[in-house]
């Protein structure tokens, strides 16, 4: 759980007041060659926050350069521009979990006009309001929910990626297929990595 989300430096303070009293929000705003300080001071602050971890898939990176972390925008700023430098909305992830979570809508309640300050608001582990290790279980590269956010947040991110990689499965290891199969496994006691091992036997 990320302990101190970002508290802006006076640059960026001035920018992110005028953004958010500014008569409108417009996700490309992002992109402005004005906001890249801003950009930089964000992305800093959440690799060292989060210790170099993703807040999805929770694997570490050590680069502080920053090339190998995207900022992470909880709720998409493409559906929600007016929370795109709200501190509890931002975070750091891999490229591949920002990519595959794109702009898929993360809020239960789309319409609501003030950021949610409680977990419960998203179907997505919230990387400030949830601790990620009460929702996903990671077994070296294989990934297992135990609550309902933990299974969209697997599979909106496509956290056994690495895995289905690793063995050389035909579909994706997130895959509705594997489900049942899965879930037998566990029952009879095998850990994650055994059931990998397994699925790519068998499939």
């Amino acid at each position: 759980m990320i302990a101190r989300p970002i508290s802006y430096g006076l640059a960026s303070a001035a920018l992110v007041a005028a953004y958010d009293t500014g008569p409108a929000k417009a996700a490309d705003r992002w992109s402005d060659t004005d906001v890249d300080l801003t950009r930089k001071e964000i992305k800093q602050h959440y690799i060292a926050e989060q210790l170099h971890l993703c807040c999805y898939c929770g694997l570490p990176d050590p680069a502080a350069h920053g090339l190998d972390w995207d900022v992470e925008h909880i709720a998409p700023r493409n559906l929600h521009p007016e929370f795109m430098f709200t501190p509890e909305n931002l975070a750091v992830a891999c490229h591949e979990c920002n990519g595959h979570k794109g702009s898929k809508e993360t809020l239960l309640d789309p319409s609501t006009s003030t950021y949610p300050s409680t977990a419960d608001a998203f179907l997505i582990v919230h990387p400030h309001f949830d601790d990620w290790g009460d929702h996903i279980l990671r077994d070296n590269l294989a990934y297992a929910a135990f609550t309902p956010r933990g299974e969209w947040t697997i599979k909106a991110c496509h956290l056994n990626r690495f895995a289905g990689r690793s063995i050389g499965l035909i579909f994706p290891i997130s895959d509705t297929r594997y489900e049942e199969p899965v879930r037998r496994l566990l029952d009879g006691g095998m850990t994650l990595q055994e059931i990998v091992a397994d699925l790519g036997g068998a499939i």
